[in-house]
């Protein structure tokens, strides 16, 4: 089994949202302010904001969408393309947008029952539900409880003051010193069906990563891969981790949780919706101007 218990994990480690702190509204960066969002409190919401409007500022993107910010259960991003030698009508893509290969894939919460058992929880949505069906599937909760269950119950959920800013400094060591990371690598590690259904379950056939560039998942819909567009090809890892849920000082606020994420980076697309330029974006999309010529 590739199960591993990670000894330093930093509680404090930024996942994918945590390091987006403003408004969900497009932040709008122009071209030279771009490195603005490798910085705290820019991250992934201001790289898909780019992606955004460089494709809407081309006509690709439909005027009556705008960034899915914080919904989940949204795609980030939606084009009408009309690529190929003869197209005669343009179709719409949903594309998932990720700032670098570090970025996480879907999570979801992990919380103790009265079974003196850990299970999976999280939000009623389509996504979250069915994120936990795959999660449920792999036998994550087994796996949790392998290795978290032999110290019992976390003491944000058993003690009087758990959770709260009474919770005592003892309770808190205590779960930051048995409940380290976990990392699902391997034989373990969620595959890239995996990846494809939980997409798939929002009819989400393309991702853009960052630093690598678009890919098609489980479909093709749009035929891209006459363009260069290549299958996403990466290796993933589930990582389970006890995960701080405000201020660096607020020590009693953190959650359990499960992030999905990239183990091995995948390999060279021949298409970018960030590094390719306005021109060749629109040769290669819209070849015969028919998205200008039915929404323009």
């Amino acid at each position: 089994m590739s199960i591993t218990e990670v000894k330093n994990g930093n509680i404090n480690d930024d996942d994918y949202y945590d390091i987006y702190s403003g408004s969900a509204a497009p932040v709008q960066w122009d071209r030279a302010g771009m490195g603005g969002y490798l910085k705290p409190g820019g991250g992934g919401f201001a790289y898909e904001d780019n992606v955004y409007v460089k494709l809407k500022e081309i006509g690709l993107v439909p005027k009556t969408f705008a960034p899915a910010g914080t919904a989940n259960d949204a795609p980030d991003l939606i084009l009408n393309v009309a690529p190929g030698k003869n197209p005669t009508r343009p179709m719409q893509i949903k594309v998932e947008i990720k700032l670098d290969d570090k970025a996480d894939f879907g999570q979801s919460g992990l919380k103790w029952s009265d079974q003196k058992k850990w299970y999976l929880d999280g939000a009623n949505t389509k996504e979250s539900r069915e994120m936990r069906k795959l999660l449920q599937t792999m036998g994550v909760p087994q796996k949790v409880n392998k290795v978290w269950g032999v110290h019992g119950a976390p003491r944000k959920f058993a003690s009087t003051n758990g959770g709260t800013r009474n919770m005592s400094q003892r309770d808190i060591d205590y779960d930051r010193e048995h409940f380290k990371d976990i990392m699902l690598t391997g034989p373990d590690a969620p595959s890239r069906e995996t990846l494809f259904r939980f997409y798939g379950a929002k009819k989400i056939n393309y991702i853009q990563v960052g630093g690598h560039g678009l890919y098609y998942m489980n479909a093709d819909p749009a035929n891209l891969k006459n363009i260069g567009v290549k299958q996403f090809d990466a290796g993933l890892k589930l990582r389970i981790r006890r995960k701080a849920g405000g201020s660096r000082t607020e020590q009693y606020n953190y959650r359990f949780s499960t992030a999905l994420m990239i183990d091995t980076s995948p390999s060279s697309t021949g298409f970018d919706l960030m590094e390719n330029n306005k021109e060749d974006i629109l040769q290669f999309l819209d070849p015969k101007s028919i998205v200008s010529a039915w929404y323009g």
